[in-house]
């Protein structure tokens, strides 16, 4: 029986650990930290009589085992996955190893620095509605591994994909390859926006001339991608018409390629917020239409989605101002598209972990956009002084998210919008984005 090593004990660890298990393998389970959040995983390995060491990697054990599998949320610049190389033991991700178990699937995969995980679930419910068998999933929260132990070998799965997931492939070979859009992100892993783009551009790595490429046209980074890609390109503008793909024009959805150009739906189907997300919409459609959807199904994916929780999320509306919670905007340009989604002024609550970013082009908004910046986190003080650098002084400091949405409260006119939308990670004061956002709602529902 093969040992496989599994690095990390989150839940792309611990599913690609019972997968492992139920393909034969005999799976041991390192994690280098331990604490209360690990008790769940703890009892899910003891139940499937799964090995496991927890606030502790074994050196001296790697050399047992035939082959490891790296979760995304371990660097590999860390001693672990360097000991792993020292003794030659080789080494794939989670994604790569959920892959291997069930090459015939057709995969759309979609990558980029904004919009992920909502064009995703939307791509997963307009293939609920088709006549396949499906799974959706990924980096939006549900490892591929934990997918195929629900549906072994689905005809199809869209899979979100993240550049550290993107690290460690090896065969990974998508039908679609969605690229949405590249901005500044991560710098707190990558030396800089080269090597982030190094590993965001294998998306494409295994591609042919028998699958396609999805690129933004309204994106510069597409026309430096387009030398790293040997499948067919299909563009998708909301600005522009394309040639091949699909774009926007006078608020109708038109797919073009040499055959036909037809109509697929008008925008007021799309029941998101923020121009951004209608480029989410095109990208979703023309991934749909490559694998030959037929256009009444994707309408009805298209009007039955309402979007993910933490994305420009309506939570309520109080004595005529807005609620908006947008925690999963963890990088300024995705803070940026929030602003440009509304036209009332904005109440904006903003900071948190760094990730070396730059705030400067954010903050040039502030003047047309804000009536109040409140800012919060390890990042506070540097988001203030990019304001205030852009003529912007109308900042006030909060400790805590609860004073944060009081402070606001308290600035707010009827008609404006109190919006979190952090343009940081969470990790200085919460567990993760969904815990910043569950946060956020309970303290304004209880307003």
């Amino acid at each position: 029986m093969k040992k496989i090593l599994i690095v990390g004990a989150r839940k792309s660890g611990i599913y690609a650990a019972l997968l492992a298990k139920k393909q034969g393998f005999e799976p041991f389970v390192t994690e280098n930290s331990d604490g209360n959040e690990f008790e769940e995983s703890k009892i899910i390995l003891r139940k499937n009589n799964i090995e496991f060491e927890f606030g502790t990697h074994s050196f001296d054990k790697i050399k047992n085992f035939e082959m490891a599998v790296i979760s995304p949320g371990v660097p590999l610049q860390s001693k672990i996955v360097k000991e792993i190389e020292q003794y030659r033991v080789p080494y794939i991700g989670e994604m790569e190893f959920a892959y291997k178990t069930t090459p015939t699937t057709q995969i759309i995969s979609i990558t980029g620095t904004n919009g992920k995980s909502t064009t995703t679930a939307l791509t997963g419910n307009v293939f609920n509605y088709a006549p396949f068998s499906s799974v959706t999933g990924g980096n939006l929260g549900t490892p591929y591994s934990e997918l195929l132990l629900n549906n072994p070998n689905p005809d199809i799965a869209i899979l979100e994909t993240s550049c550290f997931q993107l690290e460690t492939i090896e065969d990974f070979h998508p039908k679609v390859s969605v690229f949405l859009n590249f901005s500044e992100d991560h710098l707190n892993r990558y030396k800089d926006m080269e090597e982030y783009l190094t590993y965001k551009k294998r998306i494409f790595k295994n591609q042919t001339s028998a699958d396609f490429a999805v690129l933004n046209a309204d994106a510069f980074i597409s026309k430096r991608l387009e030398k790293d890609i040997n499948s067919k390109i299909f563009y998708f503008s909301r600005i522009n018409p394309v040639q091949k793909g699909i774009f926007l024009q006078n608020n109708k959805i038109i797919f073009k390629n040499e055959e036909k150009e037809e109509e697929i739906v008008g925008i007021e189907s799309i029941r998101l917020l923020g121009k951004h997300n209608i480029s989410n919409v095109l990208a979703s459609i023309l991934s749909a239409k490559l694998l030959k959807i037929d256009n009444a199904t994707i309408k009805k994916g298209i009007e039955t989605f309402e979007g993910l929780p933490h994305r420009l999320e309506k939570v309520r509306e109080l004595e005529d101002i807005l609620y908006i919670n947008d925690s999963k905007a963890t990088t300024p340009d995705s803070t940026i598209q929030a602003l440009n989604a509304f036209h009332s002024k904005i109440i904006l609550i903003a900071g948190g972990s760094s990730k070396n970013n730059d705030f400067t082009e954010l903050a040039r908004l502030f003047p047309d956009k804000l009536r109040k910046l409140v800012v919060i986190g390890e990042t506070a003080a540097e988001i203030a002084n990019s304001a205030i650098d852009q003529g912007f002084n109308n900042v006030v400091f909060a400790s805590t998210l609860e004073k944060a949405v009081e402070l606001a409260k308290k600035v707010a006119h009827q008609g404006d919008i109190v919006l979190l939308s952090p343009a940081c990670a969470s990790f200085d004061m919460f567990k993760d984005f969904e815990d910043r956002g569950d946060k956020f709602k309970k303290i304004v529902n209880s307003l």
